[in-house]
């Protein structure tokens, strides 16, 4: 493994869904099973409540302000909160400002199992880190439709 350094915008980007991901690092570098991933999404384009079966999630909120579910359990993060969701527990989170929502997703595998963000990759659809900035920018202006 061979260490790095990237800005926003830089590493493997794609849209994946109605998401934006910036794959920092994942399966192909860490061989761990880990992913680490920037985020990006707005008001209106939540995923629905869903599982991941085999791997933890954690995110990290740089911008926005969320409602986090996660089984019985609420949480409410605003810039800079932390939420760690165990595998094998419907989670899923509502997005509360307009503009954009920023975060930092870190996923953990079980097993060597593949993980989240090789999954992005797969089905995702590459991204230029032109594009990337600029739909950044589009996201920081939205109100929600």
């Amino acid at each position: 493994m061979k260490a790095r350094a990237l800005r926003t915008g830089e590493g493997r980007s794609y849209s994946w869904y109605k998401y934006l991901f910036t794959v920092k690092v994942g399966g192909a570098e860490t061989e761990r099973g880990v992913a680490f991933m920037e985020f990006f999404t707005r008001k209106g384009d939540e995923p629905s409540v869903h599982v991941h079966e085999d791997e933890d999630e954690i995110f990290y909120l740089l911008d926005g302000v969320l409602t986090v579910t996660c089984g019985d359990d609420s949480f409410e993060l605003a810039p800079n909160g932390f939420v760690f969701l165990p595998r094998n527990v419907p989670h899923g989170f509502t997005i509360h400002n307009d503009g954009l929502v920023h975060m930092l997703v870190l996923t953990v595998s079980a097993d060597s199992a593949e993980n989240f963000g090789e999954r992005i990759e797969k089905e995702g659809e590459p991204l230029t880190a032109e594009h990337v900035l600029g739909r950044i920018e589009r996201l920081r202006e939205s109100k929600s439709s």
